[in-house]
């Protein structure tokens, strides 16, 4: 760490530069300073004011091709784990072992009965709830009284799923996904029309398109806002979505 960054806390608003430029007169404003775009401050403030807040989209459930199955994800710094059951309920939850903090889930893979621990080989069911303690009393006393495994299991994240997408809500106090998705669904039932939802489809195979992006997030919403590239970029796109329709 730099003499220039130490004593910097985690989230703190006063380490990053001022955004009044950003907000001033469409002639007279400026872009985001550089900071807000490379410092960590920064994403950890925007995971704590932003993402936390409301709902947000952490991946596809055809990320879990089968039933029994978990998928480690890191979002925004932050280790979670989407559990797939053997009903295919999906389950997201903090991919942390509630005795030590070790990460619990390495790699995604199938899940045969429950999820363990490399560490001191607690397990857990795909719905969270702590299985086993091995050898917490001592060697071969797997159960100790007073110790009550329905208050350890699993922290889970609040989650919903949409149209194949995954949401979580990390503050767990947004309101209900229902209300949070209501506007857009209203706005695009003009679309949908009486079928609704039952027009969309998941692509298959070579039909599918994954794009990894080592970016700030926010360059890559920005870039996907803005139109003004698109006859120079994307002459065949700019044909029918062209830049004076945006």
């Amino acid at each position: 760490m730099s003499p220039r960054r130490r004593g910097r806390s985690a989230g703190d608003a006063t380490a990053l530069p001022s955004l009044d430029a950003v907000n001033l007169p469409i002639a007279q404003a400026r872009g985001l300073p550089n900071a807000v775009y490379t410092e960590p401050e920064s994403l950890t403030l925007e995971r704590e004011r932003v993402f936390a807040t409301t709902w947000a989209c952490l991946g596809f459930a055809s990320d879990l091709p089968q039933r029994s199955y978990a998928l480690p994800i890191t979002f925004l710094g932050l280790p979670l784990v989407i559990v797939r059951d053997r009903q295919a309920t999906l389950r997201v939850f903090h991919n942390v072992c509630s005795h030590r903090g070790r990460r619990l889930v390495e790699a995604p893979g199938p899940v045969r009965a429950t999820l363990r621990c490399p560490y001191h080989a607690w397990s857990y069911a795909p719905d969270g709830r702590l299985r086993g303690t091995p050898h917490i009393g001592g060697p071969g006393v797997h159960a100790v009284a007073g110790f009550d495994r329905a208050r350890h299991g699993l922290n889970e994240v609040r989650s919903a799923l949409w149209l194949g997408m995954i949401f979580v809500d990390l503050s767990g106090e947004a309101p209900s996904f229902e209300d949070h998705i209501r506007e857009l669904t209203q706005r695009w039932q003009a679309f949908w029309g009486a079928r609704g939802t039952s027009l969309l489809r998941e692509a298959e195979g070579d039909e599918t398109l994954r794009l990894e992006v080592n970016a700030n997030w926010k360059l890559a919403v920005e870039n996907y806002c803005e139109s003004y590239h698109l006859p120079c970029v994307h002459p065949g796109l700019n044909s029918y979505s062209r830049l004076e329709d945006h």
